[in-house]
């Protein structure tokens, strides 16, 4: 068995998942993980999956004569996760404006800090009707980084651009 990730996208229509997981099913495959959402009239979907090895070519095949679907198969190398690091959950919210999630993704990259998962949504603010954008995910910090140090430069960007962020500690489950 090798492990592979399936990234697919194409315009949504009703079957996608049905098709793509029924040919991981009929090559003996198994989804271990996955991502799927709908933005505007496109589809996009993420997975972790495994396959027996003698069926990778049939799986590209299959896969990419979904018409309309634009997707790529890679191996999955072994990742071992790093000890010497804890996760967060990183929330902010703000008046909408262009260039936020940089600022803040550009400190992250500074300072090694890994991004695992993120959402963003647009919203209204409830009295005034403004657009709000927000943004919630988990960021992987490395332990050498000094907690205090990391919320000071957060609170300065964060006054910089009108931002309320949080970051706390994620739970292991």
């Amino acid at each position: 068995m090798i492990k592979l990730i399936l990234n697919s996208h194409g315009e949504d229509k009703p079957g996608l998942v049905g098709n793509i997981s029924g040919i991981i099913y009929s090559l003996n495959g198994n989804i271990l993980e996955s991502k799927m959402v709908r933005l505007e009239n496109i589809f996009s979907i993420i997975m972790a999956i495994e396959i027996p090895k003698k069926n990778k070519s049939k799986l590209d095949s299959k896969i990419n004569s979904i018409i309309d679907l634009n997707s790529t198969i890679k191996t999955l190398n072994e990742f071992t996760v790093n000890k010497k690091s804890i996760k967060y959950i990183f929330t902010l919210e703000c008046i909408d404006s262009e260039g936020i999630i940089s600022h803040f993704t550009n400190y992250f990259n500074e300072k090694k800090i890994n991004i695992e998962e993120m959402n963003t949504t647009i919203s209204y603010a409830p009295t005034t009707g403004s657009l709000l954008f927000n943004l919630d995910s988990i960021i992987i910090v490395p332990t050498r980084l000094d907690l205090k140090r990391l919320q000071s430069k957060l609170n300065l960007l964060s006054e910089k651009f009108n931002v309320n962020y949080n970051l706390l500690l994620l739970k292991s489950k």
